[in-house]
């Protein structure tokens, strides 16, 4: 047995899903007065290998497939074409975490890191919102979880 050997399950859970439209092409989303979730665009987030304990079943949402009860630092990261004033949040199960909105009316989205309890199966997505229905242009999307030991 070497010292690095992980003698009480105490590793490390990470993932990470991105969305990367190349060449600075965009896809096309429309934001409404309510959130609405980041997903089934048309092109598909990727998994990022590794991601220990976490999958990619749903596009758009990381789930958890650890087996045991963890908290993770969640943070995510968008790119759009314009600034306008949209709101970004971090949904778990589909529905929004509590302290997990940032306002901005920049281009870019970089969300604070927002803890986060995640159980088998859980799953945590992007969900956007504007005062007003508008359409953007989205370039790049991240979303990670890493555990907190």
């Amino acid at each position: 047995m070497t010292i690095n050997q992980n003698q009480i399950g105490a590793t490390t859970s990470y993932g990470t899903i991105w969305l990367n439209t190349g060449n600075w092409s965009a896809i096309n989303f429309s934001i409404t007065t309510s959130y609405t979730e980041v997903s089934s665009l048309a092109t598909s987030f990727s998994l990022a290998s590794p991601s220990p304990d976490f999958a990619m079943t749903t596009d758009g949402r990381l789930k958890y497939t650890g087996i045991n009860t963890r908290n993770f630092l969640v943070k995510s990261f968008l790119s759009t074409d314009q600034g306008t004033n949209c709101s970004l949040a971090i949904y778990k199960n589909g529905s929004l975490v509590t302290g997990a909105e940032f306002y901005n009316n920049n281009v870019y989205f970089t969300s604070v890191g927002t803890q986060v309890s995640l159980a088998t199966n859980d799953y945590i997505s992007i969900f956007l919102k504007n005062a007003s229905n508008v359409n953007i242009l989205i370039y790049q999307a991240t979303l990670t979880a890493k555990s907190i030991l």
